[in-house]
């Protein structure tokens, strides 16, 4: 396991088929039995990511946003987000702390479990392993809308951000 790298391992983990268990209200990661209602189920690329008061997650000097989140039938997740043209110019001469902190906002991600509640509109991921090790064994709610078939807009409970995502 030591020579196959952190990415293939987090493929491992999240292919290895651990189940997920049912949501509150009797659904399945997959969502409600109705085929017409929209699923989270899929794979959605970040269209806009924004954090209290509309202000943009990245700054000018960091470039524009990119991510994706995929949520599969049998109730895995996974997410990578981040800064995408935050310059790391330099990184060697910062304290770990710093470095740690620049490289995670230039990308962070996460991956795990997922269940759906369609009564209280949320998504809880239950984090498995994540770039942020704080993270790891946490249950992170997201309130959902979906705006038609193919947008879904997360909010954290957490925090007042505020994700967009469009089906890929």
């Amino acid at each position: 396991m030591k020579s196959r790298s952190l990415v293939s391992l987090a493929v491992v983990v999240v292919t290895a088929g651990i189940s997920c268990a049912p949501a509150s209200g009797g659904e399945t990661a997959q969502g409600s039995a109705d085929s017409s209602a929209p699923s989270v189920v899929g794979s959605w690329r970040l269209d806009s990511w924004t954090i209290a008061a509309d202000t943009p997650r990245c700054t000018d000097e960091e470039g524009d946003h990119s991510g994706q989140i995929a949520y599969t039938a049998d109730g895995h997740m996974s997410a990578q987000l981040g800064c995408s043209e935050l310059s790391l110019d330099g990184i060697e001469a910062l304290e770990s702390s710093e470095a740690v902190a620049l490289m995670r906002r230039r990308h962070f991600s996460y991956y795990g479990t997922y269940e759906v509640d369609e009564a209280a509109q949320t998504v809880t991921h239950h984090v498995l392993g994540s770039t942020a090790p704080t993270w790891v064994g946490t249950h992170r709610v997201r309130n959902f809308v979906f705006e038609g078939k193919d947008r879904i807009v997360l909010t954290p409970v957490e925090s007042e951000s505020r994700l967009v995502w469009l089906r890929n």
